[in-house]
This record gives C-alpha cells, sequence and structure tokens, in this order.
C-alpha cells in the first residue's frame, strides 16, 4: 500500500487522542493523508501527533458531530475509535446504569458517527467508514453483557449500513480486535503476556486496507485481528 493511496485524502480520526487512535492518526499520516483527529479534548502536547488537525467534539453529541462533518470538504474515510470497556459481571450483579453507559458510549457514538458520514458521503459517491468493535461482540465466554451487546450492536450497524449503501461507492466496515498493546490494557491485566497481544501499528494495518481506495468491494464486514 503506497503512500500516493491516500495521498491529498482527508482522513478523520474519531478517539484521536487514545492508544489506538493516536496510533491510527499516526498510520494515515504516514500514508500521506489529511488527517483530522476529533475526541472531547485536545491531546496533551508530549502526545498530539505531527500533521495531524485536532479539534474537539462529543460524539454523542448529534448537533455537535453533525457540525464537525459539514465543516470543510467530506472526509474520503471515517475512522471510528471511540469506546469503553465494562469488565464481565454476573447477570444477577446486572448495573443498568453500566448498560446504558455501555451502549451509548459504544453503540450511540458509532451510530451517529455513521448517520452524518452518511449524509456527506451520499452526495460526494465516494468513502469509506471503518468502526471498531470486539471479539466480545463474538464471543460471550468471558464477557459482561453491557460490553459485548454494545460492541455486537455496533456489528449490526456495519451490515445494515452496508446494505443502504450498496453501489455507491460508500463501504462501511469493522475491525474486530482480540485484544490491543496499550498502556491501558496493560494496566487493566497485569498478569498477562504482553507478548502475544498485538501492537497498535500491527492492527493499522486493518484500517489502512479497509479504507483504502482499492478496497471498494469490501463491505459490511467484520475484520479480526
Amino acid at each position: 500500500m503506497g503512500m500516493a493511496e491516500f495521498d491529498g485524502r482527508k482522513v478523520l480520526v474519531l478517539g484521536a487522542t487514545g492508544a489506538l487512535g493516536g496510533g491510527l492518526a499516526q498510520a494515515f499520516v504516514q500514508a500521506g493523508a489529511h488527517v483530522v483527529g476529533a475526541d472531547r479534548a485536545r491531546p496533551a502536547d508530549d502526545r498530539a501527533v505531527a500533521g495531524v488537525q485536532y479539534v474537539c467534539v462529543d460524539a454523542g453529541d448529534d448537533a455537535a458531530l453533525g457540525g464537525l462533518f459539514e465543516a470543510g470538504a467530506p472526509p474520503w474515510a471515517v475512522i471510528n475509535t471511540i469506546g469503553g470497556f465494562a469488565p464481565h459481571r454476573p447477570l444477577t450483579a446486572l448495573d443498568p446504569e453500566e448498560l446504558i453507559g455501555q451502549l451509548r458510549l459504544n453503540l450511540l457514538s458509532a451510530a451517529l458517527i455513521t448517520k452524518h458520514a452518511l449524509r456527506v458521503m451520499l452526495p460526494a459517491g465516494e468513502g469509506r467508514i471503518v468502526h471498531t468493535a470486539s471479539r466480545a461482540a463474538v464471543e460471550t465466554a468471558g464477557s459482561g453483557l453491557a460490553y459485548s451487546v454494545s460492541k455486537r450492536g455496533v456489528l449490526h450497524l456495519v451490515a445494515m449500513a452496508a446494505q443502504e449503501t450498496r453501489r455507491t461507492g460508500i463501504t462501511v466496515n469493522a475491525v474486530v480486535p482480540s485484544i490491543i498493546d496499550t498502556p491501558a490494557n496493560r494496566r487493566a491485566m497485569p498478569d498477562a503476556d504482553y507478548s502475544t497481544w498485538p501492537t497498535v501499528p500491527d492492527i493499522a494495518r486493518a484500517y489502512l486496507y479497509l479504507a483504502s481506495p482499492t478496497t471498494h468491494l469490501v463491505s459490511g464486514a467484520a475484520l479480526p485481528v
């Protein structure tokens, strides 16, 4: 995959201040894209990626998100890394606020991002949307309901959006990580064997592939990494 593939193309990365989002922003900059990084707050100076234009937005705010997509030219690709995690707990201990919170954080944000991305991409007749799901969406063992069902909803969203955009020049897909080697995950699982975990640069290749102009026949996919 060469630099010319993304040269001059606008790529919007949602969740750009996180470990995954920041790594993807850097990967797309290196691939020649004009990257806009959106998150609730700007990154600290030592975490900002050179070449990224940062903007602040709450992905759960429908109006604010709409304004982001209406600012400037439509993006070629929208990369969504926004999300949160909730651990396994017995169903007898279900916390309704945790369930609602995970649905808002993982599913509602993805649905609103899809809504506004399609709103500007459809008139342009082209574009790529890549969401981030989780293996917990397809494997119930060891997964908490709140996190699992919210990420399962993202996969259902991707399937429905792909169906709606058939023959439009727009594709909608998801990357489905098992685990990612990030500082947050290491803190959450201090006794794990980090040597077996995929790194952000490794996973970035999947996003670059799904966002590529040449990957026009792949839509509705849930790509495991």
